[in-house]
């Protein structure tokens, strides 16, 4: 396989080694065409490089993500490639809600059957790539990507990307050192809403593509040899202030994740270097709140934060021909 063609293939690997940590599903077909179904799209087929998809938690419904893997080098990342790649996806997003020919191929099972949207994956396969890419895509002229109503379209891009992969890590080292439980005993975290309420059991739940590009994280676990059931919170932000982590346990509060006796482990995955000091300080001025009650104090006794290790995920293109896993 040429070089360029082993490039094209490092967004489908590094997509793979993320999404199965967070439960989502894949349709057996990959790269493939099917028939466009409207007449000013100008094309005779859309072509879908995966299809994830996974059960929504609260509507229960199945989320089909159509979606467009990209393999850039950083000097390729600009508004023109995104622009073009978003009305790609866009058309062809818009054809797969209504096309029997993407249906056929695709959908899994017609009852429950949700929606099709649409995930623009970036992936920068130099590491060089260091600008504010939400700044660019800020950029972008909408109404240049004509997104059909109803319809919706996602972008995750090479800072997500690299977050994310920092998350499967973290987990991948925890469960090496016997401290995160067997995929069947841990799921991603959500709490009865006002308006909504989770739907079936609690166990197994996917991290939607929302849960993904939140402040944080939450997954719920079972216990294991080394460690009790309780919580792990990926925690996103910059940790710079008491305040945004003092808003952070009373979130914990409200989702009543202090009932049970159940071990909390907040995990800072790019925080600034005294942002555990200032989780600290919060756990204090939390317990002052509360006029340092004793039952409150056990509940910050049980909270634990911690730094996570960053890496930069680079392939070499040349050594992704020899596998056969993507």
């Amino acid at each position: 396989m040429s070089e360029t063609g082993n490039i094209e293939k490092l967004a489908k690997l590094i997509s793979k080694d993320i999404f199965k940590w967070f439960k989502w599903n894949t349709c057996l077909p990959k790269d493939e065409d099917w028939s466009c179904e409207s007449d000013h799209h100008s094309k005779k087929t859309h072509p879908s490089d995966v299809v994830f998809y996974y059960d929504d938690p609260y509507s229960g419904n199945t989320k089909y993500l159509n979606t467009d893997l990209k393999s850039y080098a950083a000097g390729s990342i600009t508004k023109g490639s995104l622009t073009k790649a978003l009305k790609s996806l866009a058309m062809s997003v818009e054809c797969a809600n209504i096309s029997e020919s993407w249906q056929k191929k695709f959908l899994i099972d017609d009852v429950g059957f949700g929606d099709v949207s649409g995930l623009l994956f970036i992936y920068n396969h130099d590491g060089f790539y260091d600008k504010d890419f939400k700044t660019e895509v800020k950029k972008i002229n909408l109404d240049e990507v004509r997104v059909a109503d109803d319809n919706e379209l996602m972008v995750v891009g090479p800072d997500l990307i690299r977050l994310l992969y920092d998350v499967v890590s973290d987990m991948k080292m925890l469960k090496a050192d016997e401290l995160f439980p067997s995929y069947n005993d841990y799921t991603f975290f959500y709490p009865d809403l006002i308006r909504a309420r989770r739907c079936g059991d609690e166990w197994g739940k996917p991290a939607t593509i929302e849960a993904l590009t939140s402040p944080w994280l939450i997954i719920k676990h079972r216990s294991g040899d080394n460690f009790e059931s309780g919580f792990v919170v990926y925690y996103h932000e910059s940790g710079e202030g008491v305040d945004e982590f003092i808003y952070l346990i009373d979130a914990m509060s409200h989702y009543q994740m202090f009932s049970g006796d159940y071990s909390i482990r907040v995990r800072l995955t790019n925080a600034a270097s005294d942002a555990g000091i200032n989780f600290e300080k919060a756990k204090h001025e939390y317990l002052k709140m509360w006029g340092n009650d004793e039952a409150r104090k056990k509940q910050m006794d049980r909270l634990d934060v911690e730094h996570i290790t960053n890496f930069t995920k680079s392939f070499n293109p040349m050594e992704i021909g020899m596998r056969d896993d993507v």
